[in-house]
């Protein structure tokens, strides 16, 4: 057997991490361990409600959840107020002091589906933190049902200033200079939002984001530049507008006739659409203008005498535009890339072919289309997609914001590839972009390839996702490189059987407009997009099992195997794929159930020492020819075992210094199997802690249907040898703030109290035995409560348990 050849390169190219258990992925800091400690309680009190279906995607660099799916309140959410309180009583979890004073509300809304969301902006001493955002969703009936999003701890750690030393007109004037516009540059958009900004190496500055948008002079473009309100250094800065270049937005003509909506004056006919929707609601118009190889914009109204169009260019952006409105309002019933009935401008011959060749982009206010220069593409408004493509950004910076760099800024090239695709819809689909306009001269040719990326050199997996610089050398991060992971995912999910281009299209828009936010990552997309088919179809529908699996094809989940989130318990643990990805910690002498499911798959776990000893580490129950490795927390392989066919295999390493280390387990040769392996490792310095695990047991306790007044009711459950106890209460209902049920531990503490109307929920104390103690007024009664169900954490099975009533009148 060649060892060699049997040693399994990786690459770190995710940033989330799932975890389906109690414990997150190794936290241990040391000085965190109190927080931690609340954190992993907060946790384990969502799984217990969710009873161990709940979902957690993690963000290896905040330490905090970047999506959590589950029972995350027994609170009703009906308002903002209500919402904040669900933030408040998750805030362990995202390490947060107080929510109130660390997140304010951006949007409050309902969809057409009932479901409400509350997006919050994370906030430093009052100061917006960049690109984090909160989503918390509540179904329609009103049952706070996940939250989504990117926090950072860390801020308030690190304790950047505050108060600026130069202001905002100083920092825009920076900008403008730092670009080289002339002072009598007109600007479009200008504007500036002073936040909490991290660099590339990690440092947080206060700063100021400079918006400025100008077609004029010699450096046309949408720029972001971040400029530092304490030095006035230019931390960072982007051309928004140059995705279009890059990706062939904006192609030409090609002798089609199409029919316009135009507007008739005096004798003149003007490209005005006054007949969508828009210009109904809020007095919106679609309008085509030329700039006639210049730079004003919006440049002067194309116009005509006898309602007979011959300026190709403008014909296509008017029609095009026309329907990418109607795409939006008809499939997804929003009014305008705005979603209020926005106006919707366009501008062709925008400079010469010379100064501005094979570009379209959308810059902030309008679309400008320039001249192609018949090599590289014909007139950049002919190709339907790619009209779609440029409005849809505009759709995207209105909705998820989705920044303009790395993983965010592929998935906002992304997003606007595929609705360009829905909108287009072309019978004869080949899955390519800007195909129609883009290098005339050769055939079957586009810009990318959706089902096939590879063809036009671009990856379409996740094992060969490309770290690229954040510069315009290197594409900011790889937007338009990477987009094409995502992209083949749509594509294996429309191209799925029974899934039609409207189901995906539904899916799509709904992650792009609920869940995603302005930092969101292609594991955060993974989650939203399966989020929105489990929203729209159900957690066991064909869309959503075609959609799990269009993910996991690409590196991101595992296949879908049945269950909420689409995991089985047999294969809980994916996505782990990558080291980056490791599941873990996994608990000393615990046995773990999992799959490796295909040729291509490997499944990393992790755990971390408490001092030098001997690890041990066990994989038996083969169903197929599998490895075992082991390595440090630099990646280095310390161990191996590779017996042959079906034996067990085995490592044992002595002396192993504290510290953390990953398993690796693999298929030898592409082996797999649907057939579970076990896996088992035990080390120095676990715990019974770490080895504990929630044990469910069917008891029942009632309050009296109904209770009576003046009464002091008190159910009690113990179990002795246990570190927790819980209730399950399935039914709740009794008169608000006068009629209480307080949850005591052992030493008769009140951990907590419960009153009014909630839905199912779990009490959890730490003790050996819990009571629920209701006491109630002299007026109004109700249903009280039903315990279904309890349970207790022990690191074993116990034996003894008792329950306990007692009733005693309050005089």
């Amino acid at each position: 057997m060649n060892i060699q050849w049997k040693k399994i390169a990786y690459s770190v190219v995710a940033t989330s991490v799932i975890l389906t258990s109690l414990s997150p992925a190794a936290l241990a800091q040391e000085g965190e361990k109190a927080k931690q400690g609340k954190q992993l309680e907060k946790l384990s009190k969502i799984s217990v409600n969710s009873k161990g279906k709940e979902k957690v995607s993690w963000d290896e660099e905040t330490k905090v959840p970047s999506y959590v799916k589950g029972k995350i309140s027994s609170e009703k959410l009906k308002n903002k107020e209500d919402a904040l309180e669900v933030m408040e009583e998750n805030k362990e979890l995202y390490l947060m002091d107080s929510a109130s004073s660390e997140l304010k509300l951006l949007e409050e809304s309902k969809d057409d589906l009932g479901f409400s969301k509350y997006k919050y902006q994370q906030q430093y001493k009052g100061v917006p933190v960049y690109g984090r955002e909160l989503i918390i969703h509540a179904d329609k009936e009103g049952k706070a049902s996940s939250i989504i999003g990117k926090f950072d701890p860390e801020v308030k750690e690190k304790k950047p200033k505050t108060k600026a030393k130069f202001s905002a007109k100083e920092a825009i004037a920076k900008a403008k200079k730092t670009i080289g516009f002339e002072k009598k540059t007109k600007f479009s958009i200008e504007k500036s939002d002073k936040v909490i900004y991290q660099d590339d190496k990690g440092k947080y500055h206060l700063a100021y984001i400079v918006t400025l948008s100008t077609l004029e002079g010699k450096n046309p473009g949408y720029y972001d530049v971040v400029v530092s309100a304490r030095t006035l250094d230019v931390i960072h800065q982007v051309n928004k507008s140059n995705h279009a270049a890059e990706t062939g937005t904006g192609v030409g003509v090609n002798g089609d006739r199409k029919s316009l909506n135009t507007y008739s004056s005096s004798g003149t006919y003007y490209l005005y659409d006054t007949t969508k929707p828009m210009y109904s609601s809020n007095n919106g118009v679609i309008k085509t203008y030329t700039a006639n190889q210049g730079s004003n914009l919006p440049g002067s109204y194309v116009t005509d005498s006898d309602n007979y169009w011959t300026d190709g260019a403008a014909v296509d952006a008017h029609n095009y535009a026309g329907k990418v409105y109607d795409y939006y309002y008809q499939k997804h019933g929003r009014n305008s890339f705005d979603g209020n009935g926005g106006s919707l401008i366009s501008t062709v011959h925008y400079y010469s072919s010379e100064a501005c060749p094979n570009n379209a982009f959308w810059d902030g206010t309008q679309m400008a289309y320039c001249d192609g220069d018949g090599s590289q593409s014909k007139d950049l408004s002919g190709a339907l997609d790619v009209v779609g493509h440029e409005i849809t950004h505009a759709v995207t910076e209105r909705t998820a914001g989705l920044i303009y760099q790395n993983q965010s800024g592929a998935l906002n090239e992304s997003w606007s590839d595929v609705l360009g695709n829905l909108i287009e819809n072309k019978s004869d689909e080949r899955w390519l972009v800007g195909e129609d306009v883009w290098t005339p001269n050769i055939a079957n040719d586009g810009l990318r390839s959706m089902s096939n990326p590879e063809s036009n050199g671009y990856p379409s997996h996740m094992n060969d996702y490309r770290n690229l610089p954040n510069t315009r050398a290197g594409d900011w991060g790889g937007v338009h490189i990477n987009s094409s992971i995502p992209n083949k995912a749509f594509y294996n999910f429309v191209t799925s059987s029974g899934v039609t281009r409207d189901e995906a299209g539904k899916v799509w828009y709904r992650a792009l407009t609920q869940y995603l936010t302005s930092s969101s990552e292609f594991m955060d997309a993974r989650n939203a997009t399966i989020q929105a088919s489990t929203d729209l179809y159900g957690a066991s529908a064909q869309e959503t099992i075609a959609l799990t699996n269009a993910w996991a094809a690409v590196g991101l989940g595992s296949q879908f195997a049945g269950g909420d989130d689409n995991q089985s318990e047999g294969d809980a643990y994916e996505a782990n794929n990558t080291l980056a990805t490791a599941y873990g910690p996994i608990t000393s002498g615990k046995t773990y159930k999992a799959q490796i499911g295909s040729s291509t798959d490997q499944d990393w776990f992790s755990f971390t020492t408490g001092g030098k000893g001997t690890i041990s580490i066990d994989l038996g129950n083969l169903p197929a020819d599998y490895d075992l490795y082991l390595y440090n927390a630099s990646g280095t392989e310390l161990k191996s075992s590779e017996n042959g066919n079906t034996s067990a295999e085995s490592i044992s390493y002595s002396n192993a210094a504290a510290g953390k280390y990953y398993v690796l387990v693999v298929g030898y040769n592409g082996a797999k199997s649907s057939q579970s392996y076990e896996l088992r490792a035990t080390y120095p310095g676990s715990s019974s802690e770490e080895s504990a695990q929630w044990y469910y047991e069917e008891k029942s306790f009632s309050s009296p249907h109904p209770y009576a007044n003046n009464s002091n009711t008190k159910v009690s459950y113990s179990k002795a040898g246990a570190q927790k106890v819980a209730l399950h209460f399935s039914k709740f209902d009794t008169e608000a703030r006068y009629d209480v049920v307080k949850i005591l531990d052992g030493s008769g503490k009140v951990i907590e109290t419960h009153d009014g109307e909630k839905e199912g929920f779990w009490a959890i104390v730490d003790s050996d035995k819990i009571t629920a103690n209701l006491v109630t007024d002299s007026s109004v009664t109700k249903y009280g409560y039903d315990i279904d169900q309890v349970a207790y954490y022990a690191s074993k099975q116990l034996v003894s348990s008792s329950k306990s009533e007692s009733k005693t009148p309050v005089r």
